[in-house]
């Protein structure tokens, strides 16, 4: 089976994700999506990113890239989001 990868740096532009002083989520998810990104390269995986650079994208901007790899189940997405809390969860099995 030979997959495609599309990686996604969660926000951009002029929507910076979570805040907390000086951090902003679309900066770390850039840099773990550039990592991805060139290290699928470096693996020979077929791979395309949304955005490599601090912009913003439309919805429809990001899902054509996504789509520009195919729709079958072949086609991985990774889309790089670190979510900020603040409250303490639980959770049951």
């Amino acid at each position: 089976m030979a997959y495609r990868i599309v990686v996604d740096a969660g926000h951009g532009g002029s929507d910076p994700g979570a805040v907390s002083g000086n951090l902003r989520e679309k900066d770390f998810t850039t840099k773990a999506a550039d990592y991805m990104y060139q290290r699928f390269q470096e693996l020979g995986i077929p791979v395309v990113a949304t955005r490599t650079d601090d912009r913003t994208l439309t919805r429809e901007e990001r899902l054509n890239t996504m789509r520009s790899l195919g729709t079958d189940s072949e086609v991985i997405i990774l889309s790089n989001h670190i979510n900020s809390g603040g409250r303490e969860f639980s959770y049951r099995c």
